[in-house]
């Protein structure tokens, strides 16, 4: 029981400093939340070693309880919610998360803890009444309802729109991680204490392990070290080749080329249907639109406080394939909104171009 406890301990801490890194980075509200999570969880974990090795008390029975069987699902939980629904939670989600946390400390304070159990029960011997139950139940049902559900309608969108197959693998992952924990705290009620860290272990490992291949980049990102900027874009290879003609299968239909005078006039129009998409769908909009259409295609928009070498990188790729007229909008756009039109573009529609000429190419006559 300790071994596979130290084991959660160390995974869940590992998690925490992976998405705490990422959000250092890239800050976002939903890192921030699955980070606290994981930290949360390694806690608990640690005070299961720390009452099995030196004796358990009642401060560390309850801080147990409180990190471990009440706040851990969640915590996840809010950080799923920023990734469906980002500014509606935004709004509630701090003041709800603090007064649930509030309350939820509360009562696990205020319940008692048998003195002779400690020795022989741990945690155990926290008495648990109707209020506590009610709370730890209620968090933790709706938690995974929330997480199960999310990660699951995640990878159905991901997978109707044919992008993003690494993120649909890790949010299959996320569900999947999310029912093995929920199904140790589940053996606990039916008395299989005994399988409660191996369940929580395997289930934390999993969902980091979703966590990971959801933050793979997917085919057609750029390169991110000197070996591989030596290789060719994928993606660039199978843009530069020219539009398909209409009425084919799998056909991207070209949006026409707007107008342009002087300099842009002379530029000879784009054969890529994703930088025509961006041209003229997506840079006109004000920012709140451009945020708003961004989000519909899965790109959501980051609180940016300061870029990275890589992300910057991204944004002049992207910068560089414009027209002039459509360089002039882009830098007349923030850095946020610059992000995340790069992030459109190199992880939804650069991909799903170069995967359509691919395919086209493959196919017979092609």
């Amino acid at each position: 029981m300790v071994v596979v406890a130290a084991a959660a301990a160390l995974i869940s801490l590992a998690c925490a400093l992976t998405v705490a890194g990422d959000a250092v980075r890239r800050p976002r509200p939903d890192k921030l939340a699955w980070a606290v999570a994981f930290a949360v969880f390694a806690v608990a974990a640690g005070a299961e070693v720390v009452g099995a090795v030196w004796g358990w008390s009642a401060p560390l029975a309850r801080l147990y309880y409180l990190a471990g069987a009440t706040l851990v699902v969640g915590y996840l939980a809010v950080g799923e919610l920023y990734l469906l629904a980002p500014r509606r939670i935004a709004a509630v989600a701090p003041g709800a998360t603090m007064l649930v946390t509030a309350l939820a400390a509360a009562v696990v304070l205020d319940a008692p803890v048998d003195a002779a159990r400690l020795e022989a029960d741990g945690w155990r011997a926290l008495e648990r009444g109707p209020a506590l139950i009610a709370i730890a139940a209620g968090i933790n049902t709706l938690g995974t309802v929330v997480l199960v559900g999310g990660a699951l309608w995640s990878a159905w969108r991901f997978r109707r729109l044919g992008v993003q197959r690494h993120r649909t693998i890790g949010c299959i992952l996320i569900a999947v991680g999310t029912l093995l924990v929920a199904a140790g705290g589940t053996l606990t009620r039916f008395g299989r204490e005994e399988y409660l860290y191996l369940a929580m272990a395997t289930g934390v490992a999993v969902i980091y392990a979703g966590y990971l291949e959801a933050r793979r980049p997917d085919h057609g990102a750029r390169p991110t070290t000197a070996a591989d900027a030596a290789e060719p874009d994928p993606a660039a290879v199978a843009l530069s080749q020219p539009p398909p003609a209409p009425g084919r299968r799998g056909t991207l239909v070209r949006l026409p080329t707007p107008r342009a005078t002087g300099q842009a006039a002379r530029e000879p129009a784009t054969a890529d249907p994703a930088i025509a998409f961006v041209e003229e769908q997506l840079l006109p909009l004000d920012d709140g639109a451009l945020a708003a259409a961004c989000r519909a295609w899965s790109a959501e928009r980051m609180a940016v406080d300061r870029v990275s070498r890589e992300e910057a990188r991204r944004a002049w790729a992207l910068r560089l394939r414009l027209s002039p007229a459509g360089r002039a909008a882009f830098d007349a756009h923030g850095a946020p909104a610059r992000l995340q039109l790069a992030e459109l573009y190199h992880e939804v529609l650069a991909p799903g171009v170069a995967e359509w000429h691919a395919e086209r190419t493959a196919a017979p006559g092609g």
